[in-house]
């Protein structure tokens, strides 16, 4: 299919092409309280090919782009219809022209992980007893979860005459807790990710879960609470750090929506909080982002974007590095933030409010707004911990992070590893 594939790519008028030949083996169970609903497999093989075109216009340089999917049961005349389409959608495409990535010597390092097996069903069977282990309580528990496992082989083709291959996994649980007490039925909602064989996460994931859904049926209405240090934990923080990410990303400091300067501290001159650390890792174990090469065909290595809280350098693909002259790292997403000054037990020395569920978390990864309506928190008033529901919080990291503080206990979720939560002071939680 390949060879047909470059056949017929020889017949389009184009100036460079890229083929991603995708092989995935899937696990999927889906279970309804403790039982066992569906059992399901699958092996899809696909081919998605990205057309580029170079052309002129009043005197401007571009590349259009344009991708296409075809299928194996298709034959060289259908094959050549969609390129045909294809090439001239990217010639409508205005993107200034930027080169294609060049073949690299450079020997990546393989990925492994005990979902290369062949029989997935072990693990599948351990995972389920991993999310099970703690569902023992009478009021609430599991109410249905899902469990993927994905191993992903991939073959990456370029006009430039890159050929490369490599394997990703992902592992993925979509898990629904409920909890019926005081007259409240509560549910709810968690979705994590890893790429290898890891029990003590799930149970870990599943037990908190459980206990928060036991906490919000508990909850009481949040009062309105000003000048209070606001603790946040979980994906709050991963989203929160990304953001910095974003910022120190070659394609939003191209389009002007980036504050990040080259050299300068982003936090501001006056920093009585944590300084920022923050290295991407293209090689992060447990991560389904992991990655030797991006989808240009790229070889990826570690870059150190923020250090001492300066921004060390802008990273991204080829075609945005280009428009900023500047050496290209490839596309990474994974980042790992550097833990801090205290421990997550400091944190709670003074009255604090620690959210740990959102009905609907917002990080703006322009403005630096952040916040959104608060499921679950816990309030310490300086002597007894309550569980609170029903408030809300707006905050802009521009206005906080200057005496913002990340714990020295670090955690991994998903593609992030960095603090298990942040904190920072005079909050205003806005409740009855």
């Amino acid at each position: 299919m390949i060879d047909l594939i470059k056949k017929t790519l020889e017949k389009i008028d184009v100036d460079h092409w890229k083929i991603l030949d995708k092989t995935v083996v899937s696990k999927e169970l889906f279970f309804i309280r403790k039982d066992l609903d569906m059992n399901r497999a699958k092996n899809v093989h696909t081919y998605a090919i990205t057309l580029f075109k170079n052309f002129e216009e009043n005197g401007k340089q571009y590349t259009g782009s344009a991708s296409v999917k075809v299928t194996s049961t298709m034959n060289e005349d259908q094959i050549f219809s969609i390129f045909e389409k294809g090439a001239l959608s990217a010639s409508f495409v205005k993107n200034p022209y930027y080169p294609m990535v060049e073949p690299s010597e450079k020997v990546q390092p393989e990925f492994n992980s005990r979902f290369d097996a062949e029989d997935l069903v072990p693990f599948l069977s351990g995972f389920r007893d991993s999310l099970y282990k703690n569902d023992k309580f009478d009021k609430g528990g599991v109410n249905s979860a899902e469990i993927f496992i994905n191993k992903s082989d991939l073959r990456l083709i370029t006009s430039s005459g890159i050929d490369v291959q490599f394997n990703k996994y992902k592992g993925e649980i979509e898990l629904i807790t409920d909890w019926n007490e005081n007259n409240e039925s509560v549910e709810l909602f968690n979705i994590f990710s890893f790429s290898d064989y890891c029990p003590e996460l799930i149970e870990e994931e599943a037990r908190n879960q459980i206990e928060n859904s036991r906490d919000r049926a508990l909850a009481l209405q949040a009062k309105e609470l000003k000048n209070i240090n606001i603790i946040l934990s979980t994906d709050a923080v991963k989203d929160m750090m990304n953001f910095y990410v974003n910022q120190s990303s070659a394609s939003t400091v191209y389009e002007k929506i980036s504050k990040a300067t080259i050299g300068e501290v982003f936090q501001g001159d006056n920093v009585s909080g944590d300084l920022l650390n923050i290295t991407l890792n293209p090689f992060m174990a447990n991560s389904p982002d992991s990655t030797p090469y991006d989808t240009d065909g790229f070889p990826l290595s570690e870059q150190v974007i923020y250090e001492g809280g300066l921004v060390k350098k802008f990273h991204g693909p080829l075609q945005y590095t280009s428009y900023l002259n500047l050496e290209p790292t490839g596309s990474i997403h994974n980042f790992e933030v550097q833990g801090g000054s205290q421990s997550y037990e400091d944190f709670k020395k003074e009255p604090y409010v620690e959210i740990l569920n959102f009905s609907d978390f917002q990080m703006n990864s322009m403005t630096g707004d952040f916040g959104g309506e608060i499921r679950l928190a816990r309030y310490f008033d300086g002597e007894i911990i309550i569980p609170i529901t029903g408030a809300s919080i707006s905050e802009n990291l521009f206005k906080v992070h200057n005496e913002m503080y990340f714990s020295k206990e670090v955690t991994q979720r998903d593609n992030y590893i960095g603090p298990k939560a942040l904190m920072f002071p005079n909050g205003h939680i806005i409740g009855e």
